[in-house]
């Protein structure tokens, strides 16, 4: 280990001990994978500039999973109207009358363990390796009409056995830099954002920064956005852009994607979101039928959440059409999720269960292509840790059951997954959309497993936290009969840092 990575876990573990803030500072309420189940962007509260009363919480710092939403203008307020915390010096900088500055940053390290990834297809079955991930931003605004995010990072693996994947390194190169300006001056909404920038919307089934990879998804884009009490409403044109290990990252140039989403808040305690999302890609890929060309699909979908009394529950439909190759695109997808809380019981626990289907490709001769595109998703919230499962020619069906027993510093929650492709000639595609095994004859049947999944969340201040936890999938006829079919397993520990 070189001395720098030994001077930087002697700084962190200092930080994570040491008094962060003042007593009685409440950990933020943690998921598994922290921040890969989140909804939509939150909302920060306006400032306060009143006292508090004496039974409603202080407020203190809230990272989110999209670092530039973060607001720290609550401090702004007189002393004793919001919880202090040893970073309140570098957050909301006031640089003379108008400009203002608020610096942030990340440190996280995950060790996994995995073993028959391939369903033991590889001949090495067994990998242990180290990811790192350092982040660092600036968030500089002129009254409240300009703004400057910057965000710089670096992301590497180490020990791993295996060829590299692109989610795990990309070392000293540019999350995140935008421009926003306010087009109809500070008193109407209306916002344009031009420059690189993560996106994320609804519960990041199609779109989403996919904050458990090492590296995470950007793009280099224009976005014009107005929010409102009721209304948000967000269209955009991007270029994807992936991680070149050795040289500086840049937009793909053969990808274009754009779209407009729109959410509606006016229902207390519901929201409704509709969106239509396009992506052409210019570059020659082969379709589920075998031919080779460029791809023109468009996504048009809504969605449905809330919650009532100890209930909550979210549904979500899209269907999509164009053209790949000289093909007809047909597919179709749609979500239904929800559970109960148990909110006067000890641990508050939660029992919940969701069902996900994806539209396969029926026949692979009849000019047609069925499986869905699940464009840029989070699959990992909806199809288990393992990864080897996305939201395409699939049914997924699980039952879950979370718990606090330690309230808001530890989170215990167990999933149990069942897998079947919906249409048996067509491949099972993993979490990042690749075809894999696949049986033109659909003599292998459609069942291809189950999955459990522990995980545990320990929020150690509001600053930092860890994760541990473990999965197994058990194959089932589909994985049996066409290859190799040992039992995956996965192992992990991760710790974060924020501030």
């Amino acid at each position: 280990m070189d001395m720098a990575r030994v001077l930087v876990w002697t700084i962190v573990a200092g930080l994570a001990v040491s008094p962060l803030g003042a007593a009685g500072q409440d950990a933020d309420k943690a998921e598994p994978a922290a921040d890969d189940k989140a909804a939509a962007v939150d909302k920060a509260p306006p400032a306060q500039t009143e006292a508090v009363p004496a039974d409603k919480p202080l407020r203190g710092p809230k990272y989110l999973n999209l670092r530039c939403d973060e607001d720290y203008t609550y401090l702004d307020g007189e002393p004793g109207t919001y919880r202090e915390d040893f970073f309140d010096p570098i957050k909301n900088i006031h640089l003379g009358d108008d400009w203002r500055l608020t610096l942030g940053g990340e440190f996280r390290y995950r060790m996994e363990a995995e073993t028959n990834k391939a369903f033991g297809a590889r001949a090495r079955t067994q990998d242990t390796f180290n990811l790192y991930r350092y982040m660092i931003h600036a968030d500089l605004k002129y009254k409240d009409v300009f703004r400057v995010f910057a965000q710089g990072a670096t992301s590497y693996d180490d020990e791993r056995d295996y060829a590299p994947r692109g989610i795990d390194e990309n070392r000293w190169d540019l999350q995140q830099l935008f421009v926003d300006v306010k087009v109809l001056g500070p008193e109407l909404p209306l916002t344009l954002r031009v420059g690189r920038q993560e996106l994320q919307y609804g519960k990041q089934r199609f779109l989403s920064p996919l904050e458990w990879a090492n590296v995470r998804r950007r793009f280099d884009a224009v976005k014009l956005f107005a929010h409102g009490e009721k209304w948000d409403v967000d269209m955009w044109y991007a270029k994807p852009v992936p991680v070149q290990r050795k040289q500086r990252d840049r937009w793909d140039e053969e990808f274009d994607f754009y779209g407009l989403y729109v959410t509606y808040k006016g229902i207390p305690r519901h929201g409704i979101d509709a969106y239509f999302l396009a992506s052409d890609r210019t570059a020659d890929r082969r379709n589920p039928n075998g031919k080779i060309g460029d791809e023109s699909r468009y996504t048009l979908g809504a969605r449905f959440w809330g919650k009532t009394a100890g209930f909550d529950y979210d549904a979500e439909l899209a269907g999509q059409w164009g053209r790949w190759a000289g093909d007809t695109v047909q597919a179709w997808s749609w979500s239904l999720n929800g559970g109960y809380t148990f909110a006067d019981w000890w641990a508050t626990p939660r029992i919940g269960a969701g069902f996900d289907w994806s539209s396969g490709d029926e026949d692979p001769r009849d000019g047609k292509v069925g499986t869905f595109d699940q464009l840029f998703p989070l699959g990992h919230a909806y199809f288990g840790f393992l990864d080897l499962v996305g939201r395409q020619n699939v049914t997924a069906v699980n039952v879950n059951l979370t718990a606090w027993p330690i309230k808001k510093k530890v989170k215990t929650a167990i999933a149990y997954h069942t897998f079947w492709l919906n249409d048996k000639r067509d491949a099972l595609y993993n979490v990042g959309g690749a075809p894999g095994r696949r049986d033109a004859t659909g003599h292998s049947g459609t069942e291809i497993g189950h999955e459990v999944d522990v995980t545990v969340v320990w929020n150690i201040c509001p600053h930092s936290a860890m994760l541990f936890g473990y999965s197994h999938f058990w194959d089932s006829d589909f994985i049996v009969h066409t290859g190799s079919s040992e039992d995956p397993d996965l192992f992990y520990i991760q710790y974060r840092f924020r501030f």
